[in-house]
């Protein structure tokens, strides 16, 4: 039979108590908006990411040798059957004449790594361009623009037609090195492949037949590229053998033809002397044709092949590790934030249950069944957490994830997340937000229902009186006032609100902790790497042959007026697979000439201790002995650029934040090169560190003729500022969340307090207490308990953020492991102000209470 005033009474229970509904629906709401934001976030990135590239055809292997390619390569591609499709195109670098700017030109490419249209449309002409669309703030539509570079292109001059985004630079700062210009990519171009001279290509990209269904984020994809670009890296070395004993005998054939043709002249002089004079001539630009082809071919050597998987592409690792450092959040914020609320709603319930004894014994009496009685916990719990859930997962997929994606693409290319849609997530939040709830009701319910129901319309008997362990010292509680007295037999009668409410402000400030920890780690760390540590801001790279001429241009501009010091160094890069996913990880090589590098870079371990770079020594940063495992003392193997494993013992470890650094010694550099120490690269500190005087000199430099490129550190320092400020916002989000958490948390088990306790204070009022007396009766206890809180959340917080802060920067990165005062300052502050200001809301309820009716209410 349908028991209509059952289940009238079971929805006026949410309305009469509408604070507590909804205090148990926003922590339902909260915990799951966080737990699925989160865990979707990672995902609903890759996806984005992947869209984008399939629906571009991102190449899984980009391809260039010292060589170009010619038509024996293309049929390596060809033959390969591992490879789905391929295609050939060209670029240069150029410098743009307007605003000195470099940025590399590419063939317009029709079937892989194709660019987005922004603005305009793409090249046809020979004469026409499409710019990178980030450029259009300096360059618009119809603009006539020059390039100083012709090279291989047929035209200097171009028409811009359109403005397009490239598929293969995700990275708004990071374009790459050149050899022009200030030696840093500003931008990229595209032009029609006619615009070329018809040249061995510059650069092939190949997709694989296997790849194309996996997720380009996975290990699966990883792999499998990786074994095929060994594969057909094999290939093209033996073809290179060949193209090359092809081009030796040519040049051999060659000579043979000139020295036959030599004679013929000798010959022809006793004949038709003016005749032999031409031949001579001819034979004369024909033989330096000749010995230009054998430099280059004694200089460039054997062919070599360079082939770059995805990882290569400006901005590609970013956002993937952007991704994974939201997994690593989500792994952690969540399961506290949904730990503490399960605390304070199996609280709520429980005293929900209490507060309905006496309804629950009228009900039973009048005959009604267990599970009718049980009726209205099931729906109040049900339609709370469900509720909750509802608008916490609706958020959760849509609104968190576009926030993170925002907040993390500023500086990324990727405009447009994918949102994706997991039931396993919804169902696994549902099923714990329903244990927190629903279950808690039940288990309270069940010794509640197992008593008869005369006992129950008698109300529950109060806990008899015992001594708590502060009155076993006589002498400090004799000393005690009675209010002080009062509030310790308090703290202690009510134990599971004790516990309740410091777990609460402890878990609270735990998470607040961790947050402002996080952030503040994030915060000062380029000032720290770029000002404190890496004080120079330019490496030179010097050319392997560079004419007296340009040297004698490069060691004028090294001590001009511009310069503040500069080292002589030898410079490489090295690498070594490392790190949980076994990544390549790259590694700056540092030999310096003298002990110049002092003043150019700090050496400094942790404790702030300096480290001396001494002919021997060899010193690494922080985050690569992390990755390495290394300790003083220990051997570690890098491969050089060659492929030549190099060992090196450690003799120091050195503060670092940002990249993988190799200090060396001459010595130790001579041990592990075998051969002698040689000046290959300078380190330069300007007098000005301004970013456009950084940007002049480094085209200055570039100009003398004698280097191949130029590393600017503002470069570095704006991409680091990026990927701070990126992972800045997520944690501000969170520090947001925990606030609210904090708020719910202890409005909800304050007014827990002071509900359960309203005869109490009603007596105390009718014994003459005061109002402000009153609440202070009550709430001292309130702010003792979150004191102690607040305690426990220091050494929670503590906990967590050294937990995870060594595995959210990326692979080449650390933040500041230590937290500072204003941390725990703050996080103290936040919950204290909470439980201020809702110490005047309750001092007003508390004013506003009916003593007769309250005194009455057990009678």
């Amino acid at each position: 039979m349908f028991k209509k005033t059952l289940w009238q009474d079971a929805f006026q229970a949410i309305t009469h108590s509408l604070g507590r509904f909804v205090a148990i629906f926003l922590l339902m709401a909260l915990s799951a908006f966080t737990l699925i934001g989160l865990k979707m976030t990672g995902p609903d990135m890759r996806q984005a990411a992947s869209a984008f590239y399939q629906q571009h055809q991102l190449a899984d292997t980009s391809l260039t040798s010292n060589y170009g390619l010619d038509n024996s390569d293309e049929q390596v591609l060809k033959a390969d059957s591992d490879i789905n499709s391929y295609e050939l195109g060209y670029f240069q670098d150029a410098v743009l004449t307007k605003h000195q700017q470099a940025i590399r030109l590419f063939s317009k490419p029709t079937k892989l790594s194709t660019y987005a249209l922004v603005a305009g449309k793409l090249p046809h002409k020979d004469s026409e361009l499409a710019l990178d669309y980030l450029l259009a703030k300096k360059y618009h539509l119809d603009q006539e623009i020059t390039v100083k570079q012709k090279g291989q292109l047929k035209y200097r001059h171009f028409r811009i037609v359109g403005f397009v985004r490239s598929s293969e630079y995700l990275d708004k700062n990071d374009f790459g090195q050149t050899t022009v210009g200030s030696g840093s990519l500003a931008g990229y171009g595209i032009v029609a492949k006619s615009a070329f001279k018809a040249n061995p290509y510059t650069i092939a990209r190949v997709s694989y037949k296997q790849t194309a269904h996996l997720s380009p984020y996975s290990s699966q994809y990883a792999d499998k590229v990786a074994f095929y670009q060994r594969r057909l890296k094999k290939r093209l070395t033996n073809n290179g053998q060949e193209k090359y004993q092809v081009l030796k005998n040519q040049l051999a054939d060659s000579q043979t033809q000139l020295a036959q043709k030599q004679a013929q002249v000798q010959q022809l002089q006793m004949v038709n002397p003016t005749q032999a004079k031409l031949l001579q001539a001819q034979l004369e630009g024909a033989q330096a044709r000749l010995i230009n082809q054998k430099q280059a071919l004694t200089k460039l050597g054997l062919p070599t092949y360079t082939l770059h998987e995805r990882d290569y592409n400006p901005g590609y690792t970013l956002f993937r590790s952007n991704s994974e450092r939201v997994d690593i959040l989500a792994n952690i914020f969540p399961l506290l934030l949904f730990a503490i609320a399960a605390l304070v709603s199996l609280t709520t319930m429980m005293r929900f249950v209490e507060e309905e004894r006496i309804n629950i014994g009228t009900l039973k009496a009048l005959g009604y069944s267990n599970f009718d009685v049980s009726k209205k916990f099931l729906l109040y719990s049900l339609v709370a957490s469900g509720l909750g859930v509802a608008l916490g997962a609706s958020l959760g997929f849509r609104l968190l994830p576009q926030l993170i994606f925002k907040a993390y693409t500023t500086n990324l290319t990727l405009s447009q997340t994918k949102l994706l849609f997991s039931w396993t997530y919804l169902l696994v939040t549902l099923l714990v937000a329903l244990s927190c709830t629903t279950v808690a009701a039940l288990v309270a319910l069940r010794k509640t229902l197992s008593e008869k129901p005369a006992q129950l319309l008698l109300p529950k008997p109060p806990k008899k009186g015992a001594k708590i362990l502060l009155e076993r010292f006589k002498f400090l509680w004799k000393h005690m006032s009675f209010t002080q007295k009062v509030t310790a037999r308090n703290l202690f009668r009510y134990k599971s609100r004790m516990f309740m409410t410091i777990f609460g402000v402890a878990g609270c400030t735990g998470l607040l902790v961790m947050g402002l920890g996080i952030r503040d780690s994030l915060r000062g760390i380029t000032n720290i790497q770029f000002h404190d540590l890496i004080k120079y801001d330019l490496v030179l790279s010097q050319k392997d042959y560079p004419t007296h001429s340009a040297k004698q241009k490069l060691a004028a501009k090294l001590d001009g007026s511009a310069v503040s010091k500069s080292a002589a160094i030898n410079y490489q890069l090295l690498t070594k697979k490392a790190g949980a996913d076994q990544s390549v990880q790259s590694i700056s090589m540092i030999a310096p000439h003298s002990k110049k590098l002092s003043s150019l870079v700090t050496l400094r371990n942790r404790t702030n201790q300096q480290l001396t770079l001494r002919a021997d020594s060899v010193i690494i940063s922080e985050k690569l002995a992390n990755l390495l495992k290394a300790k003083v003392g220990i051997t570690i193997s890098l491969k050089d650029t060659s492929d030549q494993v190099r060992t090196f013992k450690v003799t120091g470890i050195t503060e670092m934040y940002t990249g993988h650094y190799l200090f060396v010694g001459k010595k130790a550099y001579q041990t592990a090169f075998k051969k002698a120490w040689t000046n290959n690269a300078y380190l330069v500190k300007l007098k000005d560190s301004g970013y456009q005087n950084v940007n002049h000199q480094a085209r200055k430099f570039m100009d003398t003729g004698a280097l191949t490129t130029v590393v600017q550190n503002t470069n570095n320092r704006r991409t680091i500022d990026n990927v701070i400020a990126g992972l800045g916002n997520v944690i501000f989000i969170l520090i947001g969340m925990a606030t609210t958490l904090a708020l719910v948390v202890i409005y909800n088990l304050t007014n827990i307090n002071v509900s359960e306790r309203v005869r109490e204070l009603s007596t105390i009022k009718v014994l003459g207490f005061y109002d402000r007396e009153t609440t202070l009766y009550i709430y001292r206890e309130t702010i003792i308990l979150s004191l102690i809180g607040i305690g426990f959340g220091y050494l929670l917080g503590a906990y967590l953020h050294h937990l995870i802060i060594p595995s959210l920067p990326p692979a080449n990165a650390m933040f500041d492991p230590n937290l500072r005062l204003t941390d725990f300052l703050i996080s103290a502050l936040i919950p204290g102000g909470i439980t201020l200001v809702l110490a005047f809301i309750m001092h007003y309820k508390i004013k506003t209470v009916d003593m007769l009716a309250a005194l009455k209410s057990v009678d």
